[in-house]
């Protein structure tokens, strides 16, 4: 008797040990997911990728609910991001004013980098842990891009807030909501969940991601 006690006791052991194990790689996954989105975003942001090539290769690193495909409005969630200081450069203002630059091509898109090559940007990335609310899984991340160039600063800000549903047996991407942020003097986005601050794990430079 005491046996099959001990037994059933491991067995149970085993089964919440194992449930654990694959909660806690679908939230790496997601953290995944979200990291590869920031870099190519960023990338972005700063001219490395036409929109056709950023949406396409964001489609590929994570996985989207079918509300999401399917509504023009969330797939242009993808494309809300920060400017890199193209306004220090007169040649680059007569270049991008009054044009779409979602619409630039690679060749476009390449001389308006060269224009700006001169201005030296940093840019670093946050992301905080697996947030779990109402059945819903949540990620944030905050950005902060600093260009400076012959005496002056730009600061670009972003906070973004990532909302994962469950379909189909699967955590996938509902809706991204971005905040944004820019000028001479701006201070630092704070993120909070249910009153308290969020809590960064990751910290990396998206332009110098592997």
């Amino acid at each position: 008797m005491k046996r099959n006690i001990i037994i059933l006791s491991l067995l149970s052991f085993l089964f919440l040990f194992f449930i654990g194990c694959d909660f806690n790689n679908t939230d790496e996954e997601l953290l995944k997911e979200v990291k590869a989105i920031e870099e190519l975003n960023n990338k972005y942001a700063n001219w490395y990728l036409t929109t056709d090539d950023y949406i396409k290769k964001v489609k590929e690193v994570a996985k989207f609910t079918k509300e999401f495909y399917e509504n023009r409005l969330y797939e242009g969630q993808l494309i809300i991001t920060y400017d890199p200081a193209w306004v220090l450069f007169p040649e680059a203002i007569n270049m991008v004013k009054g044009k779409n630059t979602a619409l630039f091509t690679e060749e476009e898109l390449k001389k308006l980098r060269d224009i700006i090559k001169p201005a030296k940007t940093e840019v670093e990335v946050q992301i905080s842990k697996v947030y779990n609310e109402g059945g819903n899984k949540y990620i944030f991340s905050k950005g902060k891009a600093v260009t400076t160039y012959k005496g002056y600063t730009i600061y670009n800000y972003y906070l973004r807030k990532y909302t994962f549903v469950k379909e189909e047996k699967e955590w996938k991407i509902k809706r991204i909501d971005t905040e944004l942020d820019g000028g001479t003097r701006v201070q630092e986005k704070k993120a909070t969940f249910r009153g308290e601050p969020v809590e960064f794990l990751i910290k990396f430079n998206p332009l110098q991601s592997d």
